[in-house]
This record gives structure tokens, C-alpha cells and sequence, in this order.
């Protein structure tokens, strides 16, 4: 679908980018958890998973914006709490 298909604007588009991001992001982190529980995702493995997660956040044109700075931030305080809860 295209934007012209919905007539939507820049910021409804970024509305919904950003819903499907938080979505994903809540998704991994709750699988992430359960797994973690289950002691089915090791500490390696869950690094791992952290940084597959930041990669993107830290590329050139990311890592400067400051939204992607504090995404990067919470992604960094979520997955300790991760590890340090098992």
C-alpha cells in the first residue's frame, strides 16, 4: 500500500511507523523474556539479540538523532534488566 492509496500524512505515516516499531520492539522483548525464563535464551544469546537490535540504531544518520539516541538508551536499560533478572 502506498500513501497515496490512504491519503495520509507525513506525521500519520510517522504515527504508524512508530506504533509498528514499539510493537516489534515489545514483541521480542516479551518472547525475549519468556525465553529467558524458561532458561532457553542464554546470556550469549540474548547479547546477541541486543546487538542485532542496536545495529540499526547506531548506523550513520541514526546514532546523531536524538530519538534514536533515547531508543537506544531504554533498548540498553531494558535487555540489563534481562540478563541481571533471570
Amino acid at each position: 500500500m502506498t500513501q497515496q492509496e490512504h491519503d495520509l500524512t507525513a506525521q500519520q505515516l510517522l504515527e504508524a511507523q512508530q506504533a509498528l516499531d514499539v510493537a516489534a520492539f515489545n514483541g521480542i522483548l516479551s518472547l525475549a523474556i519468556v525465553l529467558r525464563k524458561r532458561n532457553l535464551l542464554t546470556d550469549v544469546e540474548t547479547e546477541g539479540l541486543h546487538d542485532i537490535m542496536s545495529k540499526p540504531l547506531s548506523l550513520a544518520g541514526n546514532a546523531d538523532n536524538p530519538v534514536v539516541q533515547d531508543a537506544q538508551h531504554n533498548l540498553d536499560q531494558l535487555f540489563a534488566l534481562l540478563v541481571d533478572h533471570r
